[in-house]
């Protein structure tokens, strides 16, 4: 006898099959066609020789499906269809391309669709016949391993289908002279087997031959049993008298009757499911040790066998009491009923509930209920739909509504209570509370969010509420922190935890992108207002020396105005001069290259010389200017830096003075020289005393005043660099007051 495994059933006309009509062709960003080839376009309406160069929507226009998926895929999506086209299948693939465009593949699968059909009909025919038999047919290769298992012996062995087991871990022989084992040997050899073997309870008669293939090599066994257990046992009893061969039968069927039972037994307790077996009058049949574990039910209580006291008993745990007991009830009533549904607990536990009428014949004799815990899968489920939600949500730059849209998806699945508190310079500031209507748990306050804003997460008690909070960070520093109120009957465990820090994640790097978004539109307007300050500051005294110039070369200036116009040029190229050294000032400052080169300077006569240069601004804009000095005012200093400095004070002294006096001072000790400079103009806000040192900085608008608020920037970098301090003062009688302190000697470390 010759058999072959299930692989080996189907391949003859495979290799002979051969289906016609492909074809492919190749669409650009734009939608018109640059390739179509192949014997299949006519069966797809495709005219092969007019269509490139043509759009693709006016050539698949009677194909809606498919000029459907190209739209879809010329959008970077991919996408399969299948047609039936005149008794025809065709498989066509679309496939996004690099650059833009799509590629279209159409092939016809008529052919090897019915194979396939065919062999799947025969495969099951040949399953159904191999179930009927009471026995088995299996097949092995040289080294004994099952290839192929099947036949009704099976399931009344309970045997598993496992190909790639090897006959002996099949029937767990050790003994290598086990029978079955030697006459699979002995058909490796080349010779057939018949024999009766005894396996589990029952009797086989069996047939074992070698599989051969071209040229007559064997490359394994094939084997056929027969189930022959009631003629074995006919032919046991056979002389003995009626009542002992009654005897002997009524004790061979008990034997069976408890080995099934016991296997039922061993069936139930070994599954992963919780099983619960109850009959019509309510009275608990069968359980397994699963179901108590799952519904917390102790076995002195299940050993009562009442059903209703196990109701009772757990009705209580789900978050819809009723809705379970009127489910339990419409069951036991409606006796064929099969039921699916899911069981939601207040704990935040899940199951699903499968019930079956359990039948004898056609009788309905009792339900058996199986309970299955799939709170990690939906926690899973849930996590990933809840993160794609909040993700969403998040994506907006406008936080405070993202935030707050992320809180009330909190509190609808997760939370009776959501706050989003941000660490601020003086303490916490909450920035957001929501909560689901009517919630009896109070709202958190800030303080037990202390440390999460450390950066720790944190699980904690409210009373009987039980609340976590999280930080809002990403790799940088805490921003706030998001605190939960669980809702009443449930208590937050580890897996909320991490949930929680990873929304507090998202959260984070949400309101980071705001803030680096927010910055980058402060920096393009900052950039535009510098492009516009420094136009203005550059056209001004160009304006002013044109004019003079234009005055001076035809002429019309007699000599009373020559030396006014020359002053004007002279004025006007310093105040250009500043401002080019500004900005390569700012340059130096920022990456660290401001260079000094110390010498002894005398600081009141230094701005004596400064103050000499402001003659005609100050005679323009109406301030006087005193000068005072006392003491030591000699030092080691740079001398063109500390004219930097004076300049740049004495000019915002003269432009923000509004024409009033403007005093200056000098005053030295041995240890410390300090340079004031004090006007009476509009003077400073406190919020800005600090602030007008960064770069860009002003305490009044541009419009109006005009320059590029890099002066008082780069004073403090000088001042710092030659070892000292700047601060501003707004005296309250009015103005601002800038003082300089300077050591008259360089330091060790400068």
């Amino acid at each position: 006898m010759q058999m072959v495994g299930m692989a080996d059933l189907h391949t003859s006309e495979h290799g002979q099959a051969r289906e016609g009509g492909s074809a492919v062709f190749v669409v650009d960003a734009s939608g018109v066609v640059r390739v179509a080839e192949g014997d299949g376009l006519a069966a797809l309406g495709i005219q092969a020789g007019g269509v490139t160069g043509h759009f693709a929507s006016s050539i698949l226009g009677s194909r809606p499906r498919m000029l459907a998926a190209l739209h879809r895929v010329l959008a970077g999506e991919p996408d399969r269809l299948d047609l039936a086209i005149d008794h025809q299948t065709f498989e066509v693939r679309f496939e996004p391309r690099t650059g833009g465009g799509a590629l279209v593949l159409a092939q016809n699968v008529t052919a090897s669709r019915r194979l396939r059909l065919e062999e799947r009909a025969a495969e099951r025919f040949l399953a159904r016949a191999l179930r009927a038999t009471t026995g088995a047919v299996w097949t092995t290769d040289r080294e004994l391993r099952l290839t192929f298992l099947q036949g009704r012996a099976l399931d009344t062995t309970g045997v598993p289908r496992a190909e790639g087991m090897t006959v002996q871990e099949l029937v767990s022989a050790r003994d290598p002279n086990d029978p079955l084992i030697l006459r699979h040997l002995e058909a490796l050899g080349g010779t057939g087997q018949s024999f009766r073997y005894p396996y589990r309870g029952r009797c086989f008669e069996m047939a074992i031959d070698p599989v051969r293939v071209a040229g007559g090599a064997i490359r394994g066994c094939v084997g056929v049993a027969l189930d022959v257990t009631a003629r074995a046992d006919a032919e046991s009893c056979h002389g003995l008298p009626p009542e002992a061969r009654e005897a002997a039968v009524a004790k061979e069927t008990t034997r069976r009757l408890e080995r099934s039972l016991s296997v039922a037994r061993a069936a139930i307790d070994a599954a992963a499911d919780g099983l619960l077996v109850v009959d019509p009058q309510g009275h608990i049949v069968a359980y397994n040790q699963r179901f108590l574990a799952l519904w917390g039910i102790p076995r002195e209580l299940a050993e009562e066998r009442d059903d209703t006291t196990l109701v009772r008993l757990v009705h209580e745990q789900l978050e819809d009491p009723q809705a379970f007991l009127r489910g339990v009830r419409d069951l036991y009533t409606s006796h064929d009923v099969e039921s699916f549904d899911v069981l939601r607990f207040k704990d935040g536990r899940v199951f699903e509930r499968y019930s079956i009428p359990q039948k004898v014949g056609d009788h309905v004799v009792g339900r058996v209920w199986s309970f299955r815990d799939v709170t990690e899968r939906e926690r899973l489920l849930h996590r990933a739909e809840f993160f794609a939600d909040a993700t969403r949500l998040l994506g907006s730059l406008d936080v405070e509504k993202a935030l707050d849209s992320v809180a009330h998806l909190v509190v609808k699945s997760l939370a009776e209570v959501c706050a989003v508190d941000l660490a601020a310079d003086l303490g916490v500031r909450r920035l957001l509370v929501v909560s689901r209507p009517g919630a009896q748990v109070k709202t958190p306050s800030p303080e037990p969010q202390l440390a999460a804003l450390s950066g720790h997460p944190t699980l904690f008690m409210m009373g009987d509420a039980s609340c976590l909070s999280v930080p809002l960070s990403t790799s940088g520093p805490t921003i706030g922190a998001l605190t939960l109120v669980a809702p009443p009957g449930r208590r937050y465990t580890s897996a909320d935890l991490d949930l929680a820090m990873e929304l507090g994640r998202r959260a984070a790097l949400s309101l980071e992108n705001a803030r680096l978004y927010r910055a980058s539109q402060e920096a393009l307007r900052a950039r535009e207002e510098f492009v516009s300050v420094a136009a203005h500051e550059i056209r001004g005294p160009v304006a002013s020396m044109h004019l003079a110039v234009q005055g001076l070369r035809q002429g019309v200036l007699d000599g009373g105005f020559l030396p006014r116009a020359l002053d004007v040029i002279e004025r006007e190229d310093r105040r250009l001069t500043r401002f080019v050294d500004e900005l390569l000032d700012i340059t130096k400052v920022r990456a660290g290259r401001l260079a000094f080169t110390f010498e002894s300077v005398d600081l009141a006569e230094l701005v004596r010389t400064v103050a000499s240069r402001f003659t005609a601004e100050l005679s323009t804009s109406g301030s006087s200017l005193s000068l005072a000095s006392r003491g030591p005012t000699v030092g080691q200093w740079d001398r063109f830096r500390l004219e930097q400095v004076v300049t740049n004070l004495l000019s915002n002294a003269i432009k923000f003075g509004q024409g009033r006096p403007i005093d200056v001072s000098v005053v030295g000790h041995d240890d410390l020289t300090t340079l004031t400079v004090r006007d009476r103009g509009i003077g400073i806000s406190t919020a800005m005393l600090e602030p007008i040192f960064q770069p860009f900085e002003r305490a009044v608008s541009s419009r109006h005043y005009g320059g590029l608020g890099l002066g008082l920037y780069i004073v403090q970098a000088i001042v710092q660099g030659l070892g000292g301090k700047v601060k501003a003062e707004s005296p309250t009688s009015g103005g601002a007051c800038f003082q300089v302190e300077l050591p008259p000697k360089r330091s060790a470390g400068s």
